[in-house]
């Protein structure tokens, strides 16, 4: 129990997000749940978006109060969330979108509470725009907001693109994400279609232009890539279905399986090789899940995915062409049976990534800012 909050009231954080899906702020939300309360914390969930999201009664599963406040017109939100934090008592407010953080986060600081700000991803914005959110980000910093960044790849970008100093906290992965006992590899291979002699490589991650899918599929298609390779996709498709459409047209869709929105868990424990060919990453958590069950990964050699380079000897980084997820795909998979369980301890994992380390750096910056405007 945190000792400064003994004897007091839990310290109520509103979590400010867009619509709630399986990504990286909702997913480590989900995995720190029962941490919050041991800081002297409460903590709430609003989702600012057409809908709250397929990912909202996961998060009210684990135990969030989880509320919906329409985006239309989104120039009405700020009014309407300086009512709802009032009305709560928010004492912070933790803002997780891009989208509309400055105009949020002046409503909240008119409430009189803290504010937090993660920023989740590696931004690139130029020209007017950039300028812009340089001087937003100033202007929330002096006035007594914290920005925190969940990599040192996001942090480096925030400083030399806008001038803005941001925190470090990791994000983190569950800890349920473990290497397979042979029985659960059985078990998730037999649930997911697959023959015993099948080699398969999994991606996490809802389809956008950013996440380069069509690498891995160009590289199925690819000469060098094994016949029958199987490629599992988890998450969500866009409406289009335009990687589904692309696998038709590279010959490739009888061995690729979309397997939609669901914990990647079992595809994880029935796969030979991790794959993940982004522009760019946050921090790579999918990745980080994927490695704590031991498979090797092949990643593309960006920002926001080379620091994982240091947590695990079987992690490949290429440039994100089909020739190059071919080759590395092929070499992965040489190597990959018996599956081994090629991650360092793991405590090394937890140390870094661990949940109970992530909520305890928040539950910091939370009392922190709190008792440095003169509030315990």
């Amino acid at each position: 129990m945190d000792q400064r909050r003994e004897g007091h009231r839990p310290v109520r954080v509103l979590h400010v997000l867009n619509e709630l899906r399986a990504s990286g702020a909702e997913v480590i939300l989900r995995s720190a749940a029962a941490e919050w309360k041991g800081h002297g914390l409460e903590s709430h969930v609003l989702a600012v978006a057409p809908s709250a999201g397929p990912f909202a009664q996961e998060l009210r599963t684990v135990g969030y109060p989880v509320v919906h406040q329409p985006d239309v017109p989104l120039r009405r939100v700020p009014l309407q969330l300086r009512r709802y934090l009032k009305v709560g008592a928010y004492d912070v407010v933790h803002l997780h979108a891009e989208r509309g953080n400055f105009w949020f986060a002046l409503a909240a600081l008119s409430t009189g509470a803290a504010v937090v700000r993660t920023v989740h991803s590696v931004f690139q914005f130029r020209g007017p725009l950039r300028v812009e959110r340089s001087v937003q980000r100033r202007a929330l910093r002096a006035m007594g907001a914290v920005h925190v960044a969940v990599s040192a790849a996001v942090a480096d970008n925030e400083l030399d693109r806008f001038g803005n100093t941001a925190r470090i906290v990791e994000n983190w992965y569950d800890e349920v994400f473990t290497p397979p006992s042979p029985p659960e590899r059985e078990r998730a291979r037999a649930g997911l279609g697959l023959g015993e002699h099948d080699l398969v490589a999994v991606s996490v991650g809802n389809c956008a232009v950013v996440k380069r899918h069509e690498v891995v599929l160009e590289a199925m298609a690819h000469p060098m890539t094994p016949r029958d390779l199987v490629y599992l996709h988890v998450g969500q498709e866009d409406e289009m279905r335009s990687e589904r459409r692309l696998a038709e047209r590279l010959g490739v869709a009888e061995r690729t399986h979309f397997l939609g929105l669901r914990n990647p868990l079992e595809a994880l424990h029935a796969a030979d090789v991790f794959v993940m060919p982004s522009m760019y990453e946050g921090v790579g958590i999918a990745a980080v899940e994927a490695i704590a069950t031991g498979l090797p990964a092949v990643l593309a050699d960006v920002s926001g995915l080379r620091d994982l380079r240091t947590i695990s000897e079987a992690v490949t980084l290429v440039n994100a062409t089909p020739e190059a997820f071919a080759r590395a795909l092929t070499t992965a998979l040489h190597g990959s049976r018996p599956r081994p369980y090629v991650c360092r301890a793991p405590g090394v994992l937890r140390d870094r990534f661990g949940t109970a380390r992530g909520a305890a750096a928040y539950a910091g910056i939370y009392h922190d800012l709190l008792m440095s405007r003169g509030r315990t």
